[in-house]
């Protein structure tokens, strides 16, 4: 398998957020596409293969979030977009320091310091 620079991965999502959404249930924590052949030609056009598709698909739609994080294609999904964190670097180690930074920042830097991983 192919490993994927940063910049293909954002080429990937940058399709997924632009999909127009069937359905979505952040609850349940599905997304909704149609699958047609357009939508699979602009995954096609950046990598994704009809398999990985097809292993988040019916006949009718397929489920970003499932290709988005099964595909290791995205780290996060906020404010209704897919995202490829950056670097832990000395601005987000100061955010969490100075109580300024969100859930997600902290839970990036106790995952880059101990191997924890974020749930939920």
């Amino acid at each position: 398998m192919k490993q994927l620079t940063k910049e293909d991965k954002q080429a990937v999502l940058d399709v997924l957020n632009s999909f127009e959404v069937y359905e979505e249930c952040m609850i349940d924590g599905y997304i909704l596409v149609e699958n047609n052949e357009e939508n699979r030609k602009l995954l096609n056009d950046v990598g994704v293969t009809d398999k990985e598709i097809d292993n988040v698909a019916d006949e009718e739609y397929f489920c970003t979030i499932a290709l988005a994080f099964n595909g290791g294609y995205a780290d996060n999904y906020e404010q209704g977009k897919f995202v490829l964190w950056g670097p832990i670097d000395d601005e987000l180690k100061e955010r969490v320091r100075e109580f300024k930074g969100t859930e997600t920042d902290a839970f990036r830097l106790l995952e880059a310091l101990e191997g924890v991983k974020e749930v939920g």
